[in-house]
């Protein structure tokens, strides 16, 4: 297992992506598309979790969201913002289509 983890969008499981590796952060490519952008951790053993990333699986899994990891980093740093919250609300909903983050 490696020291360090960071999302990608749920697409991209178990693809293989490339990674640039810079002093002050980390980015991924899926071909030649930007995919995910990081600040680079320091410590071992951590995790940078981007919520977008995320919000696919939660969907499916509506009951993982109030312990996700996505989820409390993103609120931890002020991203999980009402777009975010509107988007969960009508996601939640037993009928509901949910809408595209950032609409």
């Amino acid at each position: 297992m490696r020291a360090k983890r960071y999302s990608v969008p749920v697409r991209l499981i178990g693809r293989t992506v490339r990674v640039m590796l810079h002093a002050s952060e980390l980015i991924v490519y899926d071909g030649q598309a930007e995919v995910a952008r990081h600040d680079r951790l320091l410590a071992r053993g951590r995790s940078r979790l981007v919520l977008d990333h995320y919000l696919e699986i939660l969907v499916c899994k509506p009951g993982a969201s109030p312990g996700a990891a996505a989820l409390e980093q993103a609120r931890e740093a002020g991203k999980s913002t009402p777009v975010h919250d509107r988007w969960w609300a009508a996601a939640c909903k037993p009928t509901a289509t949910a809408p595209a983050p950032g609409h």
